[in-house]
């Protein structure tokens, strides 16, 4: 074979030892790779994370990592061993041991960097610059090709040598900080996570029996992600897309002005969970988890301890007890089961619930979120009917059970099932996933197209109502409706105006905020509806309240029975709020802050005191600004919100105390 061919000089490579494949993986994962992932949230970890809790997080990351860097060491060195077996040449055998080490994690690292570095520009730009997923893919094979061709030709590839010197000079530092990690976590195990707790596993006070049944047989909470109360319409008696749920809400009490405390999933569901508001549990960013004063007891604990036996199925690891830190409040408690192939390790890590492995770790495997976008076509990854059947399952098996359900869509991809896709939106415009823009800022040259998203958002709504409408049908044929108190509600809203698509962010418009409440007593048979301004803090204090349980240690929300049992519900002032630039360790001058009382809304944002007035019965899509014209109302409601802000400020430093 002619000097110069594939694999010719092989020769030159070192001998692809167990260890040699094993160090030079290491040190490109532990020293290249885990600083860029780290630096990527870097300072949402500093925000929300303690030096020992980041300390243990990162002991636990190098384990997983040497375990990762074993596996593919000894694929590495088998796939040698088999080649030579089979006849093939050393050096050639040579090369495809190091290549299957080598592709990988230089793959892995490159892509982080690049992910680091956009994340990077579009921060210093100020703009919201995304590559599309045929971009992404697009990167991905260019890496692969790239990558594979250089190793392909051994050492001749500059980048191979230079990729192998570096490694080589750091192995020594990658195996230390091993030697380090693994001396942490044997000193300090991590706490790992039990899918399902039986009686015999909880302590003995726990698995007395009650003195008494509880009040209620059952109680459902459903939670259906990203559910705006403005598409759904379910209050009322004009149109609907949710004509299951409007069916449902006949026989029960429908809050037409329910809003969630906070604009994405983790802080809106530890309300749910706690019946603080996020100013006070400070589950407030996606690595954050609840404080841990409200973790235990939590919604879960105290109705266990009245008597029930408590599961959560989950289809969102924000929305999981996993990530909040109450996962020991709940007898059974899963994440859905998933065709996206992103999520896997996501869910795989969740299995150290302590930790904020989820939501960085699993940056190894980046090309299988953009893999998803492909593979799944026009299917959505996370069906409902994934959450429904285990959950019923569960239900039917268990007495007096508290069942807290959440499934993912009508939240984006906008898929909407067979069944309703094209009702509102005929034709294939953005009937793939890769199609569609994801949650993004746009500009009003591209309204049209938001619009379209909405269609399929709202044909996505109906596809969630049909398949709620089959679960509840079958809790009834199971005869674990009529004598259940049944909430259903979502963790927010979405944004398709004001120049930006979906949640999260600062925006905290009435789209993102108001959702459906509908509540259901036991054996109610007369609907009735509610306008006054409600909080999903509220939902807490109304289940112990029902549920016979003691109240939880601190409720920002108050029981809603009054309202539920045909009686005048007073107003009160609803708080919601983004804050996940706001550091639980840092004074509260970060963030944004809504106070909604009666139909007048101001927002503040605390970092620059910027502030807007909105009277949402004269102008619903907040659209007219009116602190300037009404400074009587906008002072009040200042004040309303300052006052709010210091006390919550208070509270902040006795619980983060620096």
């Amino acid at each position: 074979m002619r000097r110069g061919a594939p694999f010719e000089r092989g020769d030159d490579l070192p001998r692809p030892s167990l260890w040699r494949l094993f160090g030079h993986a290491q040190s490109a994962l532990m020293v290249l790779w885990l600083p860029f992932a780290l630096l990527r949230q870097i300072d949402a970890y500093v925000a929300f994370r303690t030096p020992a809790e980041l300390g243990a997080d990162l002991a636990l990351a190098a384990v997983l990592i040497g375990a990762v860097c074993l596996a593919l060491a000894l694929v590495g060195v088998g796939l040698g061993l088999v080649m030579r077996l089979a006849g093939v040449r050393s050096a050639t055998a040579d090369v495809a041991a190091w290549a299957t080490v080598l592709v990988p994690c230089l793959w892995v690292c490159l892509w982080q960097l690049g992910g680091t570095g956009w994340a990077w520009l579009k921060l210093s730009t100020g703009t919201d610059i995304s590559l599309s997923p045929h971009g992404r893919m697009a990167a991905t094979f260019a890496l692969v090709v790239v990558l594979g061709g250089l190793l392909w030709q051994g050492k001749a590839g500059r980048m191979a040598r230079v990729a192998l010197q570096l490694m080589q000079s750091l192995r020594s530092l990658a195996l230390a900080l091993l030697a380090v990690a693994v001396v942490t976590v044997a000193w300090q195990p991590p706490r790992l996570l039990a899918t399902t707790a039986t009686a015999d596993t909880r302590p003995v006070k726990d698995t007395l029996p009650p003195s008494a049944p509880p009040p209620v047989r059952d109680i459902f909470l459903i939670t259906i992600d990203t559910l705006a109360e403005g598409d759904a319409r379910v209050c009322g008696t004009g149109p609907t897309l949710m004509p299951e749920l409007r069916r449902f809400a006949t026989q029960a009490t429908c809050f037409s002005r329910a809003y969630s405390t906070s604009n994405f999933t983790t802080p809106s569901t530890i309300t749910l969970e706690t019946g603080a508001l996020p100013w006070h549990h400070w589950g407030v960013q996606i690595v954050a988890k609840a404080a841990r004063p409200l973790q235990d007891p939590s919604l879960a604990h105290r109705l266990r301890d009245a008597g029930y036996r408590t599961i959560s199925f989950s289809a969102n690891i924000l929305a999981s007890p996993r990530h909040h830190g109450t996962d020991t409040g709940y007898d059974d408690q899963r994440i859905s089961p998933t065709t996206s192939l992103g999520s896997q390790p996501r869910i795989l890590l969740t299995r150290f619930p302590d930790s904020t492995l989820p939501f960085w770790l699993s940056s190894l495997v980046p090309f299988l979120d953009t893999l998803d976008v492909y593979l799944h076509g026009s299917t959505h990854p996370y069906p409902p009917e994934l959450t429904y059947e285990p959950a019923l399952a569960a239900i039917r098996a268990r007495e007096a059970a508290f069942a807290w359900i959440h499934t993912l869509p009508p939240h984006d991809p906008f898929l909407p099932p067979a069944s309703t896709r094209g009702k509102l939106l005929p034709g294939e415009d953005l009937s793939r996933w890769s199609q569609q823009l994801g949650m993004t800022a746009f500009s009003g040259g591209q309204q049209a197209l938001v619009q379209k998203h909405r269609l399929r958002y709202q044909e996505s709504i109906m596809g969630a109502d049909e398949a709620l409408g089959r679960f509840l049908a079958q809790l009834q044929e199971a005869g674990r409706l009529d004598d259940a108190l049944v909430i259903v509600t979502s963790d927010h809203g979405e944004s398709f105006e004001h120049g930006y698509l979906g949640h999260a962010g600062d925006i905290l418009t009435d789209d993102v905020l108001r959702v459906p409440l509908i509540v259901k007593l036991p054996g109610q048979r007369l609907g009735r509806q509610v306008d006054t301004p409600v909080s999903l803090a509220d939902v807490a204090p109304t289940i112990t309240d029902f549920g016979g349980a003691p109240p939880l240690p601190r409720t920002d929300g108050r029981s809603l029975r009054p309202a539920l049992e045909g009686a005048p519900l007073p107003a009160r002032p609803v708080y919601a709020m983004a804050m996940e630039r706001q550091s639980r360790f840092a004074p509260l001058q970060r963030g944004r802050y809504a106070v909604i009382d009666g139909t007048l809304k101001l927002v503040l944002d605390r970092a620059t005191g910027a502030q807007q007035l909105f009277d949402l019965a004269l102008d619903a899509g907040e659209r007219r600004d009116l602190s300037a014209e009404r400074p009587q109302d906008s002072h009040r409601l200042r004040q309303l919100l300052e006052a709010q802000l210091s006390e919550a400020d208070a509270a902040r430093q006795r619980l983060f105390p620096r």
